[in-house]
């Protein structure tokens, strides 16, 4: 499947430093690519910086069910998941949760089919072109799944 010029092979990338000697939480995460009419990618920008929409996958739930729970939560996009596009495994630290993260994450295409109101006021949804939002992502798995791997 190829979705924004984006093949599913090859090993999982690694982004990120796990520093020796501190101890990393686990997380399983997903987020979603989504496109609007125009070609742009939805990005949700929060106090930290630029992000795709997902986060955490919470306990019994899909990576599907989350991208659709998390882009509703943060940006008021009502979602269908649509396939999975590329894995990573990205190391950070968390200072809001005093913790560093192995996020191990499931990036997923998302149809747009609505909006609604987003329920986390300190974020905001903003449509990039996909070369301009890889250029500007947070984290370095989400600048590679737009940008790097479509070749840029």
């Amino acid at each position: 499947m190829t979705v924004l010029g984006i093949e599913r092979s090859g090993p999982v990338p690694v982004f990120g430093q796990r520093l020796a000697g501190e101890t990393y939480v686990v997380r399983p995460s997903a987020y979603a690519i989504i496109e609007n009419e125009k070609g742009e990618v939805a990005t949700v920008l929060t106090p930290l910086g630029p992000f795709l929409p997902g986060g955490g996958i919470e306990t019994g739930e899909t990576p599907e069910e989350a991208v659709v729970r998390e882009a509703r939560e943060e940006c008021g996009l009502l979602v269908r998941a649509d396939g999975e596009i590329a894995r990573a495994i990205q190391f950070s630290y968390s200072k809001t949760e005093r913790c560093y993260f192995e996020k191990r994450i499931v990036f997923l295409h998302a149809i747009l089919e609505g909006t609604t109101a987003a329920l986390e006021e300190d974020h905001e949804l903003v449509w990039l072109p996909p070369e301009t939002a890889a250029e500007r992502m947070w984290h370095e798995s989400h600048a590679w799944v737009l940008g790097e791997r479509r070749g840029n």
